[in-house]
């Protein structure tokens, strides 16, 4: 298992509270995880954090799976 500082900067999965949260880990103190997800900032209790685990592949945001053409008829 890997040491939790090797986690920092990277894609992880943490689960807290029943609930499952993804994003870049930006930092684990003894009260808080904090987490940037595609949309905003996310701070956790640590004490309700059960688990926080690298993912294997990065997220595509939801924009780069979109194939959208774009008319210049006016142009």
């Amino acid at each position: 298992m890997p040491d939790i500082s090797e986690l920092v900067g990277k894609e992880v999965e943490v689960l807290a509270n029943g609930m499952s949260y993804r994003g870049t880990l930006v930092e684990v103190s003894d009260t808080e995880v904090h987490l940037k997800t595609s949309m905003q900032w996310v701070a956790l209790p640590a004490s309700s954090v059960s688990q926080i685990k690298a993912v294997a592949a990065p997220r595509v945001a939801q924009a780069d799976k979109l194939n959208v053409e774009i008319s210049r008829d006016n142009e």
